[in-house]
């Protein structure tokens, strides 16, 4: 078997002629819990911008992709739960060569089996699935059960990668959901479980009656830092995903005794810590998309293959800002 990658040495603007370039391959090398998948489909994510704009003149070849689905065609001589011929949806690691190859090596306890029908559908909820579910059912605390939960949870870009499948996910929880978008997306919210969607143009309190108990930010938290101590409960919880470009003061929440997190749903693959968790989250999630319970969030498919063109097209969406998530199907030909 060939293996061909696309990739970079160094990150380059979208309209550079050389910003992507392709390169042969070796398969890679299975470590004893590693899975040899051919990749099916792959989406591209923010975080492929912000690496790649921030690399500069790299040793080693970067192969981005960061979500993926697939067929597993060969497995390490420790892996006991899976088989040849099993497809399966996966994030990866930022450790290792991500998806944009024809095969990927990924261990086998980040991943978790879908259906073969569409695996363009499944590659675009790994990452964010994951990163929703640290937030809502780790750091938040909420039990991860159909109508367990009681309150309210405010999102912010909720119409985003992550804030489509974590709106899905509260709502299924029980928690009754607010969102803020564009209100061309509100019928987007609103079909991934909001109750109330926001007009992010305008100040929050204005369009609201309420407080929360949670809320939850995906977008640079700088903007919106004034607004949520009026907004939160106390004893509230606010989490974040996205680096700030400016310190933020938090005093106006001391009196009040909100907790803050930070999730970032790599540390579990960059430290080597309880990563069998994520494969776990996958299962789960996987599980609920066949009973209907959630639905994935591909809003845009590149059908022709993982190709230079259409992987510049592809990021040019997401460096655009929309709703859900962008997908490239049909694989890397040899």
């Amino acid at each position: 078997m060939m293996n061909r990658g696309i990739g970079f040495y160094e990150g380059m603007p979208l309209d550079h002629e050389d910003v992507f370039q392709i390169k042969d391959l070796s398969l890679p090398t299975l470590e004893p819990n590693d899975l040899l998948i051919k990749v099916a489909a792959v989406s591209v994510n923010p975080i492929d911008t912000k690496r790649r704009q921030t690399t500069t003149n790299s040793a080693h070849f970067v192969i981005q992709g960061y979500d993926a689905s697939g067929i597993i065609e060969k497995v390490g001589n420790q892996v006991t739960d899976f088989q040849v011929g099993d497809a399966v949806m996966y994030a990866g690691t930022t450790q290792r060569d991500g998806a944009n190859q024809k095969y990927q090596a990924v261990d086998a306890r980040l991943v978790a089996k879908v259906t073969t029908d569409d695996l363009a559908q499944w590659a675009a909820l790994p990452l964010t699935s994951i990163t929703a579910w640290e937030l809502l059912f780790e750091k938040f605390g909420l039990i991860a059960d159909e109508n367990a939960n009681q309150g309210k949870i405010l999102m912010i870009n909720a119409s985003g990668g992550v804030g489509s499948i974590a709106a899905q996910l509260a709502s299924w929880s029980g928690l009754e959901v607010y969102g803020t978008a564009s209100p061309k997306n509100h019928e987007w919210l609103y079909q991934n479980g909001v109750t109330k969607a926001l007009d992010y143009h305008y100040p929050l309190q204005d369009q609201v009656e309420t407080t929360f108990d949670y809320i939850a930010v995906f977008y640079d938290v700088t903007d919106y830092i004034g607004q949520l101590a009026g907004l939160i409960r106390p004893f509230g919880k606010i989490g974040m995903i996205v680096n700030t470009r400016e310190s933020l003061d938090l005093n106006p929440f001391k009196n009040i005794g909100v907790d803050f997190y930070w999730e970032y749903m790599f540390t579990k693959t960059d430290f080597q810590v309880s990563i069998e968790s994520q494969g776990a989250i996958l299962k789960a999630i996987a599980h609920l998309v066949k009973e209907k319970k959630i639905h994935s969030t591909m809003t845009s498919c590149f059908e022709t293959g993982l190709t230079i063109e259409n992987l510049i097209q592809a990021t040019a969406l997401v460096e655009k800002g929309g709703p859900g998530k962008v997908v490239i199907s049909g694989g890397m030909d040899e």
